[in-house]
């Protein structure tokens, strides 16, 4: 399973690559980085997926990724404000 994880975060890297703004590419990151235990990567993965979701004015997808975030903050026990 690591390996698959491994490899979908290499394919969403090329993604960010080509398009920086690709919001949808950060979340997908943000799920990878969680399925390999990563909780910090996954954590600022999310968080620029809901910065960029915001900037496009995606409302919606913003509330769903704020939702995220609180779920990797207690799974990790990581508080938000150890990552300003």
């Amino acid at each position: 399973m690591k390996k698959i994880y491994e490899n979908a975060l290499a394919e969403y890297q090329k993604a960010i690559k080509a398009d920086p703004e690709n919001a949808q590419a950060y979340l997908n990151m943000s799920m990878a980085y969680r399925g390999l235990n990563n909780g910090r990567n996954s954590i600022l993965a999310a968080r620029k997926a809901h910065d960029l979701f915001q900037k496009k004015g995606d409302a919606a997808k913003a509330v769903e990724v704020r939702a995220k975030l609180r779920e990797l903050y207690k799974t990790y026990d990581i508080k938000p404000e150890e990552f300003k």
